[in-house]
């Protein structure tokens, strides 16, 4: 019996064992599942514990220790609602490129707010991204808009060219609040800019308002008013006597009031500029945004006397290098920019030398550093912007183009760039290239009045689709009746079809003072004042115009 008792016994054992081994391959499965949103729970406990972290650092103001955080966070949690925000928000604050892609993302969140949504608009509308701008502050406004969706309507139809539609969102949003400063110093923006002149009252009643009253946007209202071209000389000294009474008195409102007495001219220039810098040369936080206003009037002498040569001191040194190559003293930069101890950008740097050697026409050496400056900023768009800029005003043209064609690469900063390759080519009377620039530009911002009237003008100069550019022109001008350059444009229509009294009536109205106007518009004035009959009057006005800064299709227009 014990024979035949065993093997039944070993085989309920074998049996056993599959059902063992399946079981701890269920539960090995189990564990395995269940694990994975383990893992996630943790990572996003921790995604959560860094942003935490990162919303405390920029309390403190430590934006660099922040942004370390939310990029591990994000490492962590690429989709974590929490850290998409707060790196978006830093990412703005800070004027980085990244703000964009991280809004994007936040806004895509199940979790994403109205609010998230409006900073995403405001971003792609400073990026230059209009059409997806244009769908998220439509997604905006069907949905009871804010006053902020109403203000990004504005801004994008004005960017648009719909100046009308612009004003009108302004209104909206004025009305839906009344004592919000963002939609009041909108409104008086917009009004300012009117052809009406009960509009641009208007606009001067808000900002009084608001410069009168203690709110936060009292000091920028007060800045646009002294800025206003329209401000009398009794409004002059009211601004003027409100500045003086303003507590605290920064440097700010001190080189405001110093602009009104400027303008008002009851004390000699020099005494204005030697009783300010009395007053705040001892100041150290005034004495750069002084040196700079003190450039910006042409007073190099007083900004050496004022700015010691301090290489410590970043905005001081560019004040007294400024102030130097405004006298032209290049030897004395050049020995600044060797000193070891500068502290400025390599970028910064190679451009003073560019010009210094530009200016003493070692030009091999000048193209050297203006490529070392670009190099040196290729991955910055804002020091590209500075290069380009200031390569431009040191008729370094090809370095500026190379400089702008670099910076195109940023949606953001495309238009920009754009713009000022269209401005360099026009200058090297380059009428085609200038003429495809505009077109590349009105292509980038449809309805932009200024870019369609530039691409209008070269088509006339060109003699390219004569009668539908014409038509064109004649309606802008019409539309911005005020604006010189749109009349200049409208009457090179008019010649072109061989219409000259139409082409004079463009200049009908207010007296235009010629001398003070681009050679190009007087070209095309003495054209049509020729036309007419009027030779001596043209004669006169083609005196004044410097041939070699006209294109050849300009200068064709007054060559007999």
């Amino acid at each position: 019996m014990a024979d035949h008792a065993a093997p039944g016994h070993g085989t309920h054992r074998t049996a056993k064992r599959p059902w063992r081994l399946i079981l701890a391959g269920v539960l090995l499965l189990v564990a395995v599942v269940a694990a994975k949103p383990s893992y996630q729970w943790f990572k996003t406990r921790r995604a959560n514990a860094l942003s935490a972290e990162a919303e405390r650092l920029v309390q403190q103001q430590k934006f660099g220790e922040a942004a370390v955080n939310y990029r591990a966070a994000l490492k962590l949690d690429p989709f974590g609602y929490r850290s998409l925000r707060g790196a978006a928000m830093l990412a703005t604050r800070l004027h980085h490129s990244e703000a964009l892609g991280l809004w994007q993302e936040a806004a895509n969140s199940p979790r994403a707010t109205t609010s998230d949504r409006e900073e995403y608009a405001a971003a792609l509308l400073q990026a230059g991204a209009f059409p997806p701008a244009e769908r998220v502050i439509d997604g905006l406004l069907r949905q009871n808009p804010s006053t902020r969706a109403l203000l990004l309507a504005s801004v994008f139809s004005e960017t648009n060219g719909n100046p009308v539609r612009a004003l009108e969102y302004a209104r909206l949003a004025r009305k839906r609040a009344p004592h919000d400063e963002a939609a009041r110093a909108r409104l008086a923006e917009l009004l300012a800019k009117s052809e009406k002149a009960e509009e641009r009252k208007e606009a001067a009643d808000i900002l009084w308002t608001m410069a009168l009253s203690d709110g936060a946007a009292k000091r920028n209202a007060m800045e646009a008013l002294a800025r206003g071209p329209e401000l009398t000389t009794a409004d002059q000294v009211r601004l003027l006597d409100v500045v003086r009474a303003l507590s605290p008195f920064t440097i700010a409102e001190a080189l405001i009031a110093a602009d009104l007495q400027l303008r008002l001219g009851r004390q000699n220039s020099a005494a204005v500029y030697d009783e300010v810098i009395a007053k705040w040369r001892d100041d150290k936080a005034a004495r750069a945004p002084l040196a700079q206003w003190l450039n910006l009037h042409g007073q190099s002498d007083r900004v050496l006397a004022l700015v010691p040569l301090e290489p410590g001191n970043k905005a001081l040194l560019l004040a007294r290098l400024d102030a130097l190559a405004t006298q032209k003293r290049w030897s004395e930069i050049e020995t600044i920019l060797a000193r070891p101890d500068l502290d400025l950008d390599p970028s910064v740097i190679e451009a003073f030398r560019a010009r210094a050697a530009q200016e003493q026409r070692e030009m091999l050496e000048a193209e050297l550093h203006w490529s070392k400056a670009i190099v040196a900023a290729d991955n910055d768009p804002q020091k590209l912007r500075f290069i380009a800029n200031f390569a431009e005003q040191s008729d370094a043209t090809e370095a500026a183009l190379r400089a702008f064609d670099q910076l195109a690469r940023w949606p953001e900063q495309t238009a920009f760039a754009l713009a000022g390759q269209e401005r360099l080519k026009a200058e090297m009377r380059d009428t085609n290239a200038a003429r495809d620039l505009a077109e590349k530009a009105l292509a980038l911002r449809r309805n932009d009045w200024d870019a369609e009237n530039r691409l209008l003008y070269y088509n006339l100069l060109l003699q390219k689709d004569v009668d539908e550019s014409a038509s064109k022109a004649r309606q802008l001008a019409a539309k911005f009746s005020t604006r010189l350059e749109f009349r200049v444009t409208a009457a090179l229509g008019c010649l072109r079809q061989g219409d000259a009294a139409g082409a004079l009536a463009q200049f009908a109205g207010p007296e235009i003072d010629w001398g003070r106007a681009k050679p190009a518009w007087r070209a095309v004035y003495a054209a049509t004042l020729r036309a007419n009959g009027q030779s001596a009057p043209a004669a006169e006005i083609i005196k004044t115009v410097p041939h070699g800064r006209l294109s050849k299709e300009e200068a064709m227009l007054i060559d007999r």
